[in-house]
């Protein structure tokens, strides 16, 4: 069936689901739930509902890059995965050579899904919108968000949703004791030195807090010190020009993607007069790990960075 076709058979569902938005609006699901099987499937609970699981769910398609992140921490890889504009994860890009490209995460291609003719898609409940109607149509769709808390639930949960566990769990532990051995490393060397993560966007400055992605794995996982301007309790403060002097962090790691407006902020007297500027302590770090990924490959690349920036005496 062609798309074309299958959008004639849906639309109508489609439509009715476009105006009852309002009074469907369900409290998403953070994690999968598993809560029965039978000889073909697994009936997992998810942002929606429950959906069958096959129990030999091969072909995935994947509409949201933690997803494809997840699938390779377990050991295989999407037929089909949505790109950034950047194109595919740089952190995946080997594990997803096969993977065949089905639109970027804000447009779907739902013809090249149709084409690879999936077992199971992936997607994000709230990103999805008005499309699960024809998703579901081509394949039995699992809606689940971004972990806002506890990622590792989360991948145990998808785990057990996809007959993956052994493998989630692996990649958990393996990510833990890498994280653990980094702690102490830094902790020996620099046990009091402070930290802060600063974005430079076109449209703002941002000081990075403690409370998703990269937050808790240098805050909680790595056991760094926040600089007293890092907001533990959300995701980000938005900062100007003139907080640059409290920049006062023993190191400071950059996500720099405006590097006209860097430039500028670099020419001046008051960032040059930063301690972390001044000892050589400001990393410039890539802004697919550190910001835009969640999971245990994305953290371990995160990890990797600080051990190499802080994990040996200057």
């Amino acid at each position: 069936m062609r798309f074309s076709s299958l959008l004639r058979h849906t639309a109508p569902a489609g439509f009715a689901l476009l105006l009852l938005g309002s009074a469907l609006s369900p409290a998403f699901a953070q994690t999968a739930e598993v809560v029965s099987t039978t000889d073909t499937a697994r009936i997992v609970r998810d942002a929606r509902g429950e959906v069958e699981v096959p129990l030999e769910a091969g072909r995935i398609v994947a509409l949201h890059n933690i997803f494809s992140e997840a699938l390779v921490a377990m050991g295989t890889a999407p037929v089909g995965a949505v790109e950034r504009p950047s194109g595919m994860p740089g952190q995946l890009l080997d594990a997803l050579k096969q993977t065949q490209p089905v639109g970027d995460q804000d447009a779907p291609d739902f013809e090249a899904i149709l084409a690879l003719d999936p077992d199971l898609i992936l997607a994000q409940a709230d990103e999805i919108g008005d499309n699960y109607e024809l998703l579901s149509a081509i394949a039995p769709t699992l809606l689940l968000d971004e972990p806002e808390g506890p990622w590792r639930e989360w991948l145990h949960g998808l785990g057990e949703a996809l007959g993956r566990v052994d493998q989630a769990d692996a990649a958990i532990a393996a990510y833990d004791a890498r994280a653990a051995e980094v702690k102490a490393q830094i902790a020996a060397i620099r046990p009091n030195d402070t930290v802060l993560l600063l974005r430079v966007r076109e449209k703002d400055i941002r000081v990075y807090g403690g409370s998703r992605r990269s937050g808790p794995v240098l805050y909680q996982d790595l056991g760094l010190n926040p600089h007293p301007l890092v907001p533990l309790d959300v995701e980000h403060v938005t900062v100007s020009n003139e907080i640059i002097p409290d920049l006062t962090a023993d190191h400071i790691f950059l996500l720099a993607e405006d590097e006209a407006k860097m430039a500028g902020i670099e020419a001046t007297a008051l960032w040059q007069g930063l301690p972390a500027v001044k000892a050589g302590h400001v990393y410039r770090v890539n802004i697919e790990p550190w910001n835009q990924s969640t999971g245990p490959i994305s953290f371990g690349f995160i990890v990797e960075d600080v051990a190499e920036h802080l994990g040996k005496a200057d």
